[in-house]
């Protein structure tokens, strides 16, 4: 059998081996010359890596190019009618502070509809 003495060498060696390991991993990676001279490719065979470059499209920013629809009138933008199951979110966002005009933003409406609403 083992005697104390043994087996706390052995526990020795194994936390030494465990330090070196683990220090080893975390230890910098140093940089040859060798590696440092080849971020440039050495020959012409050697493809350059280029970025991508994602194509914006453009936007129109003359009116009269949209189409023969013309604008969108209002009362096409805002539905007519906020449905019942909403009103008490509506209310609740008024009693934490969301003005009347936030809450119409939010739901395309005109500010009278949230104000008949809270009524």
């Amino acid at each position: 059998m083992f005697d104390r003495s043994q087996l706390q060498d052995q526990d020795r060696r194994r936390n030494a081996d465990a330090r070196q390991v683990a220090e080893a991993l975390f230890t910098p990676k140093r940089v040859t010359p060798e590696q440092s001279s080849r971020e440039t490719p050495a020959s012409s065979d050697e493809r350059v890596r280029r970025p991508r470059v994602l194509a914006i499209s453009r936007t129109l920013s003359d009116p009269s190019q949209v189409g023969d629809e013309g604008p969108i009138s209002l009362k096409e933008q805002m539905p007519s009618k906020i449905p019942r199951s909403q009103f008490a979110r509506i209310r609740a966002w008024r009693r934490y502070g969301m003005t009347s005009r936030q809450v119409a933003e939010v739901y395309r409406v005109a500010v009278d509809e949230i104000e008949r609403i809270l009524r």
